[in-house]
């Protein structure tokens, strides 16, 4: 039986083995008429590694004309090639493979899908880059306002926390910021605001700068307007006390009537006047004016504040008026004569007296010598020239006892004598 199997395997051995080999050349024919290789193209985005092999050289890049994508053609068999997706292949540009001029980096094109089976071509297999220095750069955050605080409001400061931030990138672009803003909404407030606000990167001309090639510290900063009330407030002063004999309080005179505050607009608005309350305006027993210089911060409530331009010492002056004395001519007609002895006649030897008086400057002012009233008593008197007093009379103010020249004569005639009696007569009623 092995004989057999044997003799038939050997039998013509020549000729099975040629025939095999044509099977298998018919197989491989069929095979490729129905599944023949086919060519086709693809654009993928370029991965690129190692970046920082240049930022360790302090230095950046950045890809030029597009060629972070490559396009590429693959061949291989139709059923295979029909199946395949951009997702199949992978382009990588490794940084450190850059070359001495530091602008082109090759490109390695693989398939992650049946590599085994595929030849891939690319037309380009560089990508292009701009190779500049990386720099550092802090700025301080600006805070920009948009609209307008609450009537008789304003912004005493404004702050951002962070205060700054750091931008790290290609010098170019870098050298193209002037300021790091945010803008904070005040419009309508009276009382401090803060907002978490993106910052803008801007150039001279007030252009954003791109940041997409830039790192910052921080991308947002909280800004804060601390908002005061102004508010115009009149100075009111509180004497306590009396002054002396013979003086009365008059007034306070101070170098300024009102004064500008700044603060709580809450406290503000219920402020009218700045009183002024202190012992130094106790004047019991004062014979004179008092000036005293009076710290007006000592009187501010809490929360208020003197505004930047206002002094903070200012000199008051409590006026104490004493009394004055004035010599006043009042007409003779205005003084009465009482007993004058009978047959005698009494003349005075001018037109008005002297009459000195005491009193408070306006009282004095106010009178005029038709207001003086006086008494002059003629007991005793004999004919001659006598130096007689008068004594004034009237409740509108103190005067000093004054003395008039008079002419005492004896009455010629009965005619005369009943004139002067008459008028004697008359003088004492």
């Amino acid at each position: 039986m092995l004989k057999k199997l044997s003799s038939l395997i050997t039998n013509n051995f020549g000729l099975k083995i040629l025939g095999l080999v044509i099977a298998i050349i018919l197989w491989m024919a069929i095979v490729n008429v129905q599944d023949p290789d086919k060519t086709q193209t693809f654009s993928i985005e370029v991965e690129v590694v190692n970046a920082d092999f240049l930022t360790d050289l302090g230095k950046t890049y950045e890809v030029v004309n597009g060629t972070d994508t490559i396009s590429f053609t693959v061949t291989g068999k139709r059923s295979v090639v029909e199946n395949l997706t951009a997702a199949d292949f992978k382009a990588v540009a490794n940084i450190e493979d850059i070359d001495d001029s530091m602008s082109i980096v090759p490109i390695i094109v693989t398939a992650t899908s049946y590599s085994s089976q595929l030849e891939i071509t690319t037309r380009s297999s560089y990508m292009q880059v701009n190779v500049e220095n990386l720099v550092t750069q802090e700025y301080e955050v600006e805070i920009l306002t948009d609209g307008m605080p609450a009537t008789s409001c304003y912004v005493d400061s404004l702050s951002a926390s962070p205060g700054t931030v750091t931008v790290t990138g290609p010098e170019s672009v870098v050298e193209q910021i002037d300021t790091a803003q945010v803008t904070l909404d005040i419009g309508g407030t009276s009382e401090t605001v803060s907002s978490e606000a993106d910052i803008l990167l801007l150039d001279e001309s007030g252009d954003e700068v791109a940041q997409d090639r830039l790192t910052l510290s921080v991308t947002q900063t909280t800004a804060t307007a601390e908002i005061l009330m102004r508010k115009s407030v009149s100075l009111s002063f509180e004497v306590t006390g009396e002054p002396a004999d013979g003086t009365r309080y008059q007034e306070v005179q101070s170098e300024v009537s009102s004064v500008m505050l700044v603060g709580d607009a809450d406290v503000l608005r219920t402020l009218e006047e700045l009183e002024i309350s202190s012992e130094q305006f106790n004047i019991d027993g004062a014979a004179g004016s008092v000036t005293t210089e009076i710290y007006l911060a000592d009187y501010l409530p809490e929360g208020v504040s003197l505004a930047d331009n206002e002094e903070e010492d200012i000199t008051v002056t409590i006026v104490i008026e004493t009394q004055t004395t004035a010599d006043v001519e009042m007409p003779v007609s205005n003084i009465i004569v009482s007993n004058l002895a009978d047959g005698l006649d009494l003349t005075f030897d001018s037109d008005t007296l002297t009459a000195n008086l005491t009193g408070y400057e306006d009282e004095i002012s106010s009178v005029s010598g038709d207001d003086i009233t006086g008494t002059l008593d003629a007991s005793g008197l004999t004919a001659g020239t006598w130096e007689v007093t008068v004594v004034l009379t009237g409740d509108y103010l103190s005067g000093t006892d004054a003395t008039v020249s008079v002419t005492v004569t004896e009455e010629t005639s009965s005619e005369n004598t009943d004139s002067d009696t008459t008028n004697q007569d008359s003088g004492e009623e």
